[in-house]
């Protein structure tokens, strides 16, 4: 299905660049390019104690184990080599002369399976969507989040309390001035993240399952300027879940409604480009139903009272600066966390609270194309019951980079 979806997108962006010039622009010829970036990298990972084996690549808080049945647990001290981190991009551009420009296909892979191929290592993709002018179509990151704000950090999965997340969209965004933009799409949540769709349904509701029955709409403002920027993003679910009766003859289709609302800013100290600056990256989200758009934490529908389902309430925020010294050094360091307000249906063991934090300096070997880098990292993890576990990891990374950007002609 994925195949033939993107076959009609190429066919879509190809038919209108034949058909949609006036003969006046037909006289010229317009070949296409292709950009192309690549980055070959090793994570060398020292697990001071231990989390979940099938996420050695990524440090996720909510993969800490806690009690003698969770994998890892009781096996601490490890050293693993990662090249999950590892990605492959590239862009073709097909120029036009019409007035939204030209039209853009862009793909984007990594080798950190996920879903039920977590613990793997094999090509996934990540993005691949189409541009043109204002309107996007495909896989991207969702409008809800703002990945400016990721610190400058080699750990690949990054700070728990942080929206964060790809979505199928279609996207359509408007200019009204060279500060002011806005942004509307109609987004589904990709469910590649975690198997038995973890982050959307309480694994305690045995008898429900999700269903996608209408997209979820986002809007998103920017303001921007010499500063930074201010960005405040806003979303609208129908939470849809199908509940099975107990002699399971009997399907029934329920609905909830979900909304957050996530405000981000990335703020200039000094001038970007000169030996010295820095960047403090600040976000906080919080809302009701929006676990499968953060990075790491929460449930979307959880058990409540007798047979009732509720959407509980999630918060959480993340915290960084980056320090620039020159082309050669960057200091990166901050804290996120995330908060479920755990419903009184929910066990023990349910998802509660974590932490995340991390200390990193980059070193730019030859600027642009290689990169070493040392961090220290922190998580902590705590359930309904009180019961809590952390981990601690150091993490040594060689990162290669290779782009291929030739001039439009």
């Amino acid at each position: 299905m994925k195949r033939f979806a993107l076959f009609f997108l190429v066919l879509f962006f190809f038919t209108f660049t034949m058909h949609g010039q006036d003969s006046a622009s037909q006289k010229k010829v317009f070949k296409p390019y292709l950009n192309i970036w690549a980055s070959a990298q090793l994570d060398i990972i020292y697990d001071l104690k231990q989390m979940d084996p099938d996420w050695i690549g990524g440090f996720r808080p909510s993969k800490i184990p806690i009690y003698n049945t969770d994998p890892g647990w009781g096996t601490n001290g490890h050293t693993y080599f990662s090249v999950r981190a590892s990605t492959f991009q590239f862009e073709g551009v097909l120029p036009t002369a019409m007035k939204w420009g030209d039209f853009k296909l862009r793909f984007e892979f990594d080798l950190f399976a996920m879903g039920p191929n977590a613990g793997e290592q094999a090509i996934r993709l990540r993005l691949a969507y189409g541009d043109w002018g204002p309107l996007r179509i495909g896989r991207d990151w969702s409008t809800f989040i703002d990945l400016s704000c990721f610190p400058n950090n080699f750990e690949w999965w990054g700070p728990s309390g942080m929206a964060l997340a790809p979505a199928n969209m279609i996207r359509f965004t408007h200019d009204f001035s060279s500060r002011h933009t806005m942004e509307w799409a109609m987004e589904m949540p990709t469910e590649d993240i975690d198997p038995g769709f973890i982050r959307e349904v309480d694994p305690n509701l045995l008898s429900v399952r999700p269903k996608n029955l209408l997209p979820t709409l986002v809007s998103r403002y920017s303001l921007k300027g010499k500063w930074g920027h201010l960005k405040v993003a806003n979303i609208l679910r129908m939470l849809s879940y199908e509940s099975i009766s107990q002699t399971f003859d009997t399907v029934t289709t329920h609905h909830k409604f979900g909304w957050a609302f996530n405000v981000t800013s990335l703020i200039h100290v000094g001038h970007p480009g000169t030996q010295r600056h820095g960047d403090f990256k600040l976000q906080t989200v919080f809302g009701h139903g929006y676990a499968g758009y953060n990075n790491d934490g929460g449930v979307e529908l959880a058990k409540g009272e007798g047979k009732n389902v509720e959407v509980p309430f999630q918060y959480g925020f993340s915290a960084f600066y980056d320090q620039y010294f020159g082309k050669k050094w960057i200091f990166s360091m901050g804290y996120s966390q995330t908060t479920l307000n755990n419903t009184s249906g929910q066990l023990g063991d349910s998802f509660h609270h974590s932490k995340y934090s991390v200390v990193q300096a980059i070193y730019n070997l030859f600027p642009g194309r290689l990169q070493m880098g040392l961090n220290f990292q922190y998580g902590y993890k705590e359930n309904k019951d009180g019961k809590h576990g952390d981990d601690m990891r150091v993490l040594f990374t060689a990162k290669y980079i290779f782009n291929y950007l030739p001039k439009k002609k």
